[in-house]
């Protein structure tokens, strides 16, 4: 790719000043909007809100692992964001403990490269006032401002984006080595950012390796595809066959949930097109509309690497603002390639026209002021506005009065709402932030099982798709006066939008005028309703309970026994939910706390709190399992053997299948089993048995047992042929 030359240059009128103003221009933009996100953050007082307060907790986390040297901590923190930005993040919070100047610090880097990136490629493509002026569209452009104000990994993306498209002009035809390991590295680099840096890299990259085939320059190419792979691969290994499935389900099915159009639809395909100039700029987008022909036919990778991204998104159900943001430093280039077309006094009146435009947004999307605030003429909103708010959220108040009434003592917190400024993801945050020995979870499903304390809030619950938990739990604790009794209340709090927090505390009161003998049969009456929930078709079904009378009219049972010789188990309550069949079954409920007046006044049980669940006896067999295998939607055409040495499974899915041997130990890491697998292959190739993690880690169910709740026991397991036995003498 030929940059300008300075004979066209001079043509155009540019000079060593103009190259120096705009050079100039450049960085005297980014230091304004450096100075006004650094004023918002000053002032601002909201909590973080959702994927904002998330990425903050993993800054936090980075923090703790680089301390402690847990490099595979920080490999295996996140199932889908990699650790790059947030561990940039945890390192400027370790040399400056300030959560949120350090994030920023950090966005406000990924700002100032991404403007240098621009300005660079446009400097080389067109001349320095294309390049100040693409610049400076960019960094202006009323999305990307507030951007700048939250930490998220978007505009870091979208600043790896930038770089890379530089570095594939400036390294045209990788002239040199290290030009072919700068590729490399900035390509890994981008993909430790975020997944998709390679719907928006991978276009101009391809069309660069093209002229790279056709020049047989195999060697460069090669190196620069292997320090690439080399790189990105420690994190992108384990997670090659989970990811895809994640970034699908994060594509349409989250988006029809969300309420999302159809793709193909005309309000689907309409949607980035009218979200265009509240994200890009009204001038930007006349700019871009009026340099896209002539791109086209004289820097065509420049619309290669803005357009097809694009299409990618355009026919993805789930559509968002940030998604595109990394379209926006090559759009700004093409809309910069208008300028250097223009006679001197128009570049002029051009380039003011832009930096006065810049400012105006600038100013209207950080503090809601100047002419553009609340401008949206024919209904377009030229730039959103996010003024700082002073006002002060309750959340620490909150967490200390749940301390202080924990005594310290680990507990576990259910943060029942889900709005931007009230929801688990930023109490999670402070409390991780704060070192608080606090396990934040959200809104129940069925019953508050083992949670100490419940967070709720009067009027708006959050968004209508993600809050009808919330909004089912707080509706409960409304009309339910025995489930309000048994969390009383032990705070109040107003919250800046006007509604009002409450903090309860289980805390069940002991039954009155009732023998713990009569209760105790009312609660194995009530026991198979709630095990209804969950078992079907038992055959031989006991129960039996063990308890002290006082504890037990406090709903606390110190042992439950459950056997059956037959019964189907799974989430019945669900449509089409896959059942396990299971045979000579014993398992034992150690410490179970229910509610002590509903199971008096209703006869039903509650469950509250359970200490351990332990699985003494059952067996499996190998046709009930292939049945079980059969229901399942993602294993549905597995197939199963259970051997003497263990069970040998057949993964078929899209792609090559998956074969290997399944062994079962004793638990380890707070997880009751573990799975041990060998003689692995992925499509009939076998796999090195350093590498069987990356696969096996993507099927393997014990992994997520260490999250659960309660603490789960499992009596030694023996397979044989045809059966699993748990707890075989």
């Amino acid at each position: 790719m030929t940059a300008a030359t300075d004979p066209e240059l001079r043509r155009r009128g540019v000079t060593p000043l103009t190259a120096h103003l705009g050079k100039a221009c450049t960085a005297g933009v980014f230091l304004v909007i450096a100075g006004s996100v650094a004023a918002w953050v000053a002032i601002d007082r909201q909590p973080p809100a959702w994927d904002h307060a998330n990425h903050l907790e993993r800054a936090v986390a980075c923090a703790e692992d680089l301390s402690a040297g847990r490099v595979r901590a920080i490999l295996e923190r996140s199932s889908f964001y990699p650790p790059l930005v947030p561990c940039a993040a945890g390192v400027v919070y370790l040399l400056a403990p300030s959560d949120a100047a350090g994030a920023q610090a950090v966005v406000l880097l990924f700002l100032g490269i991404g403007m240098l990136a621009t300005y660079l490629v446009g400097h080389r493509l067109f001349d320095p006032t294309a390049g100040m002026v693409a610049a400076v569209l960019f960094a202006t452009a009323p999305f990307v401002v507030f951007s700048a104000l939250n930490f998220q990994l978007d505009l870091p993306l979208t600043a790896m984006v930038a770089l890379f498209l530089y570095v594939l002009l400036r390294a045209d035809g990788l002239p040199s080595t290290a030009w072919s390991v700068a590729a490399g590295g900035v390509f890994a680099a981008g993909m430790l950012t975020k997944p998709s840096f390679a719907v928006y890299a991978l276009p101009p990259a391809l069309l660069v390796a093209v002229t790279l085939v056709r020049q047989r320059r195999f060697g460069r190419l090669g190196l620069g595809v292997l320090i690439a792979v080399a790189l990105s691969l420690p994190w992108y290994g384990p997670r090659m066959f989970g990811l895809p499935f994640q970034v699908a389900s994060r594509s349409f099915t989250q988006a029809a949930e969300s309420g999302f159009a159809e793709p193909l639809t005309a309000a689907g395909l309409l949607t980035y097109p009218r979200w265009f100039v509240p994200q890009f700029g009204a001038l930007a987008v006349l700019l871009f509309v009026g340099g896209v022909y002539w791109a086209a036919r004289r820097r065509p990778i420049l619309v290669v690497a803005c357009l097809v991204p694009f299409a990618v998104f355009l026919f993805l159900q789930n559509k968002n603002l940030r998604y595109t943001m990394p379209l926006l430093p090559a759009a700004s280039l093409i809309a910069g390639a208008s300028v250097a077309s223009l006679l001197p006094l128009a570049r002029v009146a051009l380039c003011a026209a832009v930096l006065v435009t810049g400012a105006l947004q600038v100013a209207a999307t950080t503090f809601g002021i100047g002419p553009l605030a609340g401008q949206a003429p024919f209904g377009v909103e030229l730039a959103r506005a996010h003024p700082p708010s002073r006002a002060a959220w309750p959340h620490r108040a909150i967490l200390k009065r749940v301390l202080d009434d924990s005594h310290g003592e680990r507990a576990t917190v259910s943060v029942v709402p889900n709005t931007d400024g009230f929801s688990m993801s930023n109490f999670r945050y402070y409390a991780a932030r704060d070192g608080l020995r606090l396990r934040i979870g959200r809104a129940w499903s069925d019953y508050p099982l083992n949670i100490d304390y419940v967070i709720l809030k009067t009027g708006n619950q959050g968004p209508e798709f993600a809050s009808a938990k919330a909004r089912r739990v707080t509706e409960r604790f409304a009309a339910d006066p025995l489930l309000a009794a048994v969390f009383p209340v032990i705070g109040e709090f107003p919250l800046p939008d006007g509604t009002r927090a409450t903090l309860r505390v289980r805390r069940p009161q002991a039954v009155t005028g009732m023998a713990a003998g009569a209760l105790a049969r009312r609660m194995r009456a009530g026991a198979g309703g709630l095990l209804g929930e969950v078992v079907a078709d038992a055959t031989d079904l006991r129960i039996g309970l063990e308890y002290d009378d006082a504890a037990l009219l406090r709903g606390t049972i110190r042992r439950v026994t459950i056997s059956a010789a037959s019964a189907r188990v799974g989430e019945l309550g669900r449509p089409k939910a896959a059942t396990l069949r299971l045979r000579d079954i014993r398992v034992v409920l150690e410490g179970l706390t229910v509610n002590p007046a509903r199971a008096a006044l209703e006869g039903r049980i509650e469950p509250l709190a359970l200490r351990r669940f332990r699985v003494e006896r059952l067996t499996l067999t190998e046709a009930d399992l292939q049945a079980f295998f059969a229901e399942l939607t993602r294993l549905g055409r597995a197939r199963v053997a259970l051997l003497d040495d263990g069970a040998r499974i057949r993964l078929a899915q899209p792609g090559p299948d998956v074969d290997l041997r399944l062994s079962v130990r004793p638990g380890s890491d707070g997880r009751p089993v573990v799975l041990d697998a060998r003689g692995v292959r992925l499509g009939g190739v076998p796999v090195p048995d350093a590498l069987t993690g990356w696969v096996v880690r993507n099927y393997d169910p014990t992994l997520k047992w260490a999250q659960l709740p309660v603490p789960v026991d499992v009596s030694p397991v023996r397979i044989r042929r045809g059966v699993l036995e748990v707890g075989a003498e």
